[in-house]
């Protein structure tokens, strides 16, 4: 196994940010410098009658200040000017790196688009019958032309629906485009519900013994994945510090794939909720892909409530698969980053690339390259200061974890596994992100634990009015492989 990141200190967008920050700093003060030579250009001169009355000492030092003050103000219009040309050759310089890069990933595109078809049945012969990241991020992105060569005529234009960089016409991306499309004829169809989310009950609170910030995320994710289908955690971390709760939230759960699920019963009595009612099925992943989870929103926003956070509160929001999307479109929501400081995402094998997170928030996302679901956002993630992703070259213990669903690679556990070997990194985007989540954590024996009950309110036998697009388990019976013990039962 090995790993490589993109985004925070040591990306590309960091670099290409602090070049246009220094082109700012020396055209600010190309500028400066030339109001000071206007300014000392006015000083008033030495009155006539001063200097014949004076002594001759009294006139060469006057005539000498004088002479100073000219020599600065030519000076002040020397370094501005070469400041204004220093600036003028920054800015150049970054946009010929970024025209370079954009040329460099169309042409990539290119090669990719028409291998495409061959890369498909390399990655399916070798990767146990599924595509890659990136292949997954080329089928949705190439659709429109695979399309339009199957179809007779001018319907071969519909190549052009792909966007200006995969030699389209759109500036937005064909996920951005087909999500939000599809989401709303899904439910036109009646093939999913969606509508309000509540928080129905709370199944209960344990405290669970913190370990490294990464490894206590994890743990609780997993944690979060063995709860009552639609429930997530709303843990708050005992500190001597300010108050910080982390928001978990699990993958996909399709009730009728999972046994047992009538027999279930959750804790404190909470009963299974019906089927259209689990916030984390299907049709949460349309309503993440397409809607922004405005409706998780409102959700999540009432449990931290009822667990005990005050405005201002720190708060951190992780997910894992369907829930990493939710993660990231919860913390650019302004019902709730208006309210709590959403300071930290960790979303683990998750497509978030559509995602518009708020520059004060950091992120760290978890990919495998040999997972297809971080690829059906069809765009690698954005790698600017706040947003580090790291991608994992894929399972490195195939032979303890069975392929089935979306394989191997997309499994919570192989993540556990990657994550170990973040111990010790010194990439430096590495390095600063997970030093944040430490931070967020310090001084923590333990986290007091909270699960809660999630249904979504669907009329019966209707589907809900689908929202417009925003701006932009079965109970834990046995302790997960990995996670700490409890200190204290369900409450």
């Amino acid at each position: 196994m090995g790993y490589e990141s993109r985004g925070g200190v040591a990306g590309t967008e960091f670099s290409l940010d602090e070049l246009e920050r220094s082109s700012a700093m020396l055209a600010a003060a190309g500028a400066e410098l030339l109001e000071g030579a206007a300014k000392l250009a006015l000083s008033p001169q030495p009155p006539a009658a001063l200097l014949l009355l004076g002594t001759v000492l009294m006139r060469q030092r006057v005539l000498a200040a004088a002479g100073t003050v000219i020599e600065l103000a030519a000076l002040c219009s020397v370094r501005a000017a070469e400041a204004g040309g220093l600036a003028l050759r920054v800015h150049t310089a970054r946009e010929a790196y970024e025209q370079a890069e954009a040329l460099a990933t169309r042409q990539i595109n290119d090669v990719r688009g028409a291998l495409l078809p061959l890369i498909l049945m390399w990655d399916l012969a070798t990767n146990k019958g599924r595509p890659r990241t990136d292949t997954m991020e080329d089928l949705i992105n190439q659709a429109p032309a695979m399309l339009g060569a199957l179809l007779p005529g001018p319907a071969g234009g519909v190549a052009l629906l792909r966007d200006r960089e995969h030699g389209g016409i759109f500036d937005t991306s064909v996920a951005q485009r087909l999500y939000p499309v599809l989401g709303a004829g899904l439910s036109g169809l009646g093939l999913i519900q969606t509508g309000p989310v509540e928080v129905a009950a709370l199944n209960g609170a344990r405290t669970v013994e913190a370990r490294g910030a990464l490894d206590t995320m994890l743990d609780l994710q997993e944690i979060a994945e063995h709860e009552p289908p639609g429930s997530l955690l709303v843990s708050t971390v005992q500190g001597s510090g300010p108050p910080v709760h982390i928001v978990t939230i699990p993958g996909t759960q399709s009730d009728p794939l999972r046994e047992g699920i009538e027999s279930i019963k959750g804790l404190g009595g909470v009963q299974p909720v019906s089927a259209g009612m689990n916030p984390w099925d299907t049709a949460g992943i349309a309503e993440g892909m397409g809607f922004g989870s405005q409706h998780i929103a409102v959700a999540v926003g009432e449990a931290l409530v009822q667990a005990g956070a005050k405005p201002g509160d720190t708060v951190v929001l992780s997910g894992y698969s369907q829930g990493g999307i939710h993660a990231a479109n919860l913390a650019g929501d302004s019902r709730l980053s208006d309210t709590f400081d959403v300071s930290y995402v960790l979303t683990v094998g998750s497509p978030v690339a559509l995602a518009a997170l708020p520059k004060m928030t950091k992120a760290l996302h978890l990919e495998d390259r040999r997972d297809m679901v971080p690829g059906t956002d069809g765009s690698p993630n954005p790698a600017g200061r706040n947003r580090v992703t790291v991608y994992f070259d894929g399972p490195g213990q195939e032979e303890e974890m069975p392929n089935t669903g979306f394989g191997q690679a997309h499994k919570l556990s192989n993540y556990r596994e990657h994550a170990r070997d973040l111990r010790g990194a010194t990439d430096p985007g590495i390095v600063e992100s997970t030093g944040r989540l430490e931070t967020l954590l310090a001084g923590s024996g333990g986290l007091t634990v909270r699960s809660y009950q999630l249904r979504r309110v669907v009329p019966s036998g209707k589907a809900s009015a689908e929202p417009k697009p925003a701006p932009r388990g079965r109970p834990l019976k046995e302790k997960p492989k990995g996670v700490p013990p409890v200190t204290s039962g369900w409450g």
